[in-house]
This record gives structure tokens, C-alpha cells and sequence, in this order.
């Protein structure tokens, strides 16, 4: 069996990250007697330890994760003689699936029994980080490591793992025999990654603090995910080789984010079920398809600690009983000062009230204004994430999209085209999210198409938004042209002088906001420059939006009333945007 280490860059194709160097088989051993022997997690009713002196100074809880990142940083600063990096010790896939699961478990973050529960937790986050800056996600394999194997399918070994010998493979030697490692752990308890981003994006609506943990681990999964896209695209570039075609020699194929867009095949409503977990809100329907991952895990522990803390007698998979690894849920209490370092790692949503989450069930939505357009969707932190995702679902569309390009064709000079995307065609993904994002409120539809958040493909912006223009903009608009092209000449002709179909004030301004940010685009990228026409054309369409633009006849409550305010100020202050920024471009800006 290979080893765990290999991997297929090159060693030419590393200069962003450091080569990998497998664990000696000693040390691996080493690592997981901490892991197997309860020395990774601080159990509270280990009765040695009591005796062990200097307990509080010298805890044993996250010896085999901070052994791991030390091994793993080492040598940082250090070169060869021919001045290339050091390699680096990288732990095992084994390794890092275990500190995945620590990162989010609730035992550990929401329902941490201690402090020093919760900095194993924080450890374990590092660790992941870490390997990712230095090594890169191939060279750390993370692929191996992040494998979704739900029903209990991940398999222990039999009893202890075999001793003896040096061998560097990547066997079951490398197994955690631990519950939480294997059918108790992150990977095994999920159906799929998409599973895990629905509930992730749930509880950033419903369970603000789950969210706290979610938010750092779906942050990271996302590094992962364009990290190894982006490196895929420049091996393929530095190689020059257009004639791996093959499934099994195509690096883009091989990306993390192709195989799980993959991982059910063919059915339709499959894919759409990626985009649904995307876009989860917390709402009851959202709720019932991206269900928790781990047993009652928005449950909090008990603030009256008299109770005491019993040792389980067994271990109960379907329970959520962890015997020696993690003791009951049930009879969890811990002073509230222990999550204190949970909020610290995260931005504490002051305005939900955290008493009010409920401890079993679906928390109902909470209000929203019209003004605060993130807070539908969890805030503008859960708001960014989604627009990584949706972006870089997008670039699987157009395997040779560069992640920085404005549109699809510009393209690596030395990648061939694929007759097929990796995932579905880029119009039917563009019909899949304009379903979620068109019938949107504007305060929220304009924090999905303005150019206001990092991290979003400019092709995606550019190709996304005039399709969705398509769709509410007058027929009168010549849209002859295909939606990946865009021009200062296709802007002025086809979209700054018309307004919405509709009489609608929203969809005027929906227009407008449009358009806006097709304009900012083309200025952001330096190829917009000051025209009469260009001027003429932006004050046409303000004028024909604002004329068109109606509220209804019918009486309307205050509720209404105040919509239709909002909107026509989201209406008014686009228009002011785009005539402010001709104004800036005659003034030779």
C-alpha cells in the first residue's frame, strides 16, 4: 500500500509550500498511545490523575496534538543547501480526521466539561491550519483524511495495532482505535460534506454558539478546498502536458471539491440538494434536511453544578456514549465561566439571546429588518462563506477558470478545454441559484450581487449577474451576446439604459443594483472609461427605473409601507452610486 506521504506534485511543483515528510514509525506510535490511552482529551474521573503532582501545570489532554504541531512547525525557517525548504513531518490522514472531529464535537466546544477540554479543541484547529500553510492540502492528503463514510462504516481495527517493524505505509497500523475517531467522529456521523455545510449554516441562524465552532471549521474546510483548486491549476499551468484527459490523470478531477460534488450520481435533485444546503437558513424545511450531526448537539450544559458527573459504563454509539473517550451527555455540568473561551474565538452575535435557544428541537427564526439583510442568513460572516462555496461551485463549471480571472475566457494558455464541467452545465447552476437568490428582500439580494464581499470569483459576478438581469430586465433590452462576455459597449447597449419588466419598486432597484455591479466591476478591473454615452446611458436608466417604478394601490399596512420606503431608497441610492462614479471617471479618475 502506498504511503501515506505520497503524493502526485512533483517536486518542482512545490515552491508555494514545503515538501511532506511521513512520520517515523515510532513516532506515529508514539502519538496515538496519547490518542488510544485518553491522553488526548482531559477526562475529569480519571482517578490518577489526582495523583499525578503539578496536574493543573502539566496536562496531559492535548500532549499527542501538540506533539504533532510541534513536529509539524519545526524547521520552519530552515533550507537545504540548494536553498529549498526543509521538508516537514506530516501527520497521518488518521491524525488529522481525529482533529477535525475535535474541532466542532460538542463534548469539547459548547458541552466542554473543562478548560483544558476546550484547548484540545483549539489544538486540534491549529494543527489543521498549520498543515495547511506549510504543506499545502495535497501534500497533507487531505483527501485520505476528509473521507465521509456515514452508517458506521469507518471500520476499527482488531484490537491493538500490529507492533513491530518500521514501516512508513499508510495501513491500519496508522488506526485510532477510539470511538470518536472512527463511528463516533465528524466524518461518520455526516451523510456527506454538503450534510455538514447545511446544518453548519443552519445553526448560524438558530445556534449562534454551535455556529461559533462551525463558522472556524467550515473556514477551514474552504481554505482547503480553493488551496488545493489553485494549486491543481498551477501544476497543470507549469506542466505544459494538454493530453491527460483521463479521469485518473486529471488533477482538476482529483480535487477535493469535484469529488464531493460528485459523490452522488447523476440525480438531478441531488445537485440541487448541494446548492439547498448552501442557502440553509435555519428555517423548519432547512432544518428537517440538514439535520445535527452529532446527538442533541445544540444542548448546553447545565449551569447548577451540584449534581455529580458519572462514568458511563458503556459504550453506546447511537447514544452518543463515549465510555472512557467521553462521558455522558446527560449528566453534563460545568460552570458557565468554561465557554468563555468559546466566545473569544468567535463574533459574539450580542443581539440573539442566548437564552432563548432551545435545548431540544428547532429554534424558531428570529426577526429580521429590512435593514440588516445578513441577519436572514446568520450574519455576514455565514454570508461570506456562502459565497466562497457558491463561487467556487461555479469554477467547476469552467475547469479552466483561474480563481482570479473576469471571465471564462481567460483562461491557463496551457490547460485544454473539457467538452463537459466537472459538476453541471453552468446554465443549469445559474438556474439553481437564481431559484434562491432572485425572490430575495433587497436588503439581502444586494449583499449577493454587489461587489461588498472578498473571496468572490470575478467571472462568477460577471456571467452570474447579467444572467440574473436576463431575467428581470425589460424585453426591449438587446441581450444577444452570451452572459460570460462583458464590455463597457455591451453594458452601455444592453443593460444601464432599461429598466425592470415589472412596475415592481424591488425589481427596479434589483435592476439597478445589477447593473451597479457590473459597472463597479469593469472599474474595479480598469476597463471602464468616461464616454458621453456612457454618461447619457446611466442617466436613461435612472430616469426610466424611477418612472417605472410604482407602489401598489392596494391599502397597505405599515409593515408594507415601510418595505416600499426601503425600497425605493435602495432604488435611489444605487442610482446615486453609478452617477457619482461617471461624475469620478470624467473627472479623470
Amino acid at each position: 500500500m502506498a504511503s501515506y506521504a505520497s503524493t502526485i506534485v512533483p517536486e518542482r511543483a512545490r515552491p508555494l509550500y514545503r515538501p511532506p515528510k511521513p512520520l517515523p514509525y515510532e513516532l506515529r506510535e508514539h502519538c496515538v498511545i496519547y490518542f488510544e490511552e485518553e491522553l488526548c482529551i482531559y477526562n475529569p474521573l480519571n482517578p490518577q490523575f489526582d495523583t499525578v503532582p503539578n496536574a493543573e501545570a502539566f496536562l496531559p489532554d492535548t500532549q499527542g496534538l501538540t506533539l504533532l504541531s510541534n513536529l509539524l512547525t519545526s524547521g520552519t525557517s530552515f533550507t537545504t543547501a540548494s536553498g529549498d525548504p526543509v521538508p516537514a513531518f506530516i501527520p497521518t490522514p488518521q491524525q488529522l480526521s481525529l482533529a477535525a472531529t475535535l474541532v466542532v464535537h460538542p463534548r469539547l466546544t459548547t458541552r466542554a466539561a473543562s478548560k483544558e477540554q476546550l484547548q484540545a479543541s483549539n489544538v486540534a484547529f491549529r494543527l489543521l491550519r498549520n498543515a495547511n500553510k506549510i504543506v499545502g492540502p495535497i501534500n497533507a492528503n487531505f483527501a485520505a483524511a476528509f473521507t465521509f463514510s456515514p452508517q458506521n462504516t469507518r471500520k476499527r481495527s482488531d484490537g491493538r495495532r500490529r507492533t513491530g517493524g518500521g514501516d512508513d505505509s499508510g495501513d491500519d497500523s496508522d488506526m485510532i482505535n477510539t470511538e470518536i475517531a472512527n463511528a463516533g467522529s465528524l466524518w461518520a456521523r455526516a451523510e456527506d460534506f454538503w450534510h455538514a455545510v447545511g446544518w453548519a449554516f443552519n445553526c448560524s441562524v438558530a445556534y449562534p454558539k454551535r455556529w461559533g465552532r462551525w463558522k472556524l471549521w467550515l473556514e477551514f474546510m474552504l481554505d482547503v478546498l480553493e488551496d488545493d483548486w489553485a494549486e491543481r491549476l498551477r501544476m497543470i499551468e507549469e506542466d505544459g502536458d494538454t493530453s491527460k484527459n483521463e479521469p485518473e490523470e486529471d488533477l482538476l478531477a482529483q480535487s477535493m471539491i469535484v469529488q464531493w460534488l460528485s459523490g452522488r450520481k447523476g440525480a438531478y435533485g441531488n445537485k440541487r440538494r448541494y446548492i439547498r444546503a448552501i442557502f440553509a437558513d435555519g428555517s423548519a424545511k432547512a432544518m428537517a434536511e440538514f439535520k445535527e450531526i452529532f446527538k442533541n448537539e445544540p444542548k448546553e450544559r447545565k449551569t447548577n453544578g451540584d449534581a455529580e458527573i458519572k462514568r458511563p459504563a458503556k459504550v453506546d454509539i447511537d447514544q452518543d456514549v463515549f465510555g472512557d473517550y467521553l462521558d455522558d451527555d446527560s449528566d453534563d455540568e460545568v460552570e458557565e465561566n468554561t465557554l468563555s473561551a468559546t466566545t473569544k474565538l468567535t463574533e459574539d452575535r450580542s443581539s440573539d439571546k442566548d437564552s432563548e435557544i432551545l435545548t431540544v428541537g428547532v429554534q424558531p427564526r428570529r426577526a429580521t429588518t429590512v435593514t440588516n439583510g445578513a441577519e436572514r442568513f446568520g450574519g455576514m460572516d455565514s454570508l461570506i462563506l456562502r459565497q466562497r462555496l457558491l463561487s467556487l461551485v461555479r469554477a467547476t463549471c469552467t475547469p479552466t477558470l483561474s480563481l482570479n480571472s473576469l471571465t471564462s475566457h481567460t483562461q491557463l494558455s496551457t490547460v485544454s478545454a473539457r467538452a463537459e464541467p466537472y459538476f453541471t452545465p453552468l446554465e443549469d447552476l445559474y438556474d439553481m441559484y437564481i431559484d434562491h437568490i432572485r425572490p430575495l428582500p433587497l436588503p439581502t439580494f444586494s449583499l449577493f450581487v454587489l461587489p461588498v464581499l472578498p473571496n468572490v470569483l470575478p467571472a462568477y459576478r460577471s456571467s452570474f449577474n447579467q444572467l440574473l438581469l436576463c431575467s428581470l430586465i425589460a424585453s426591449s433590452a438587446p441581450l444577444e451576446h452570451s452572459d460570460d462576455d462583458l464590455s463597457q459597449e455591451i453594458l452601455e447597449t444592453c443593460y444601464l439604459p432599461f429598466p425592470a419588466n415589472t412596475h415592481s419598486i424591488s425589481d427596479n432597484a434589483k435592476v439597478s443594483l445589477l447593473v451597479e455591479s457590473l459597472l463597479r466591476l469593469l472599474a474595479t478591473h480598469k476597463v471602464l472609461g468616461f464616454t458621453k454615452e456612457l454618461e447619457v446611458v446611466v442617466e436613461t436608466g435612472v430616469r426610466a427605473r424611477e418612472m417605472k417604478a410604482k407602489g401598489s394601490t392596494r391599502k397597505k399596512r405599515d409593515e408594507l409601507l415601510r418595505e416600499e420606503e426601503e425600497n425605493w431608497l435602495f432604488l435611489r441610492n444605487s442610482s446615486r452610486r453609478m452617477v457619482d462614479l461617471v461624475e469620478f471617471l470624467k473627472r479623470g479618475g
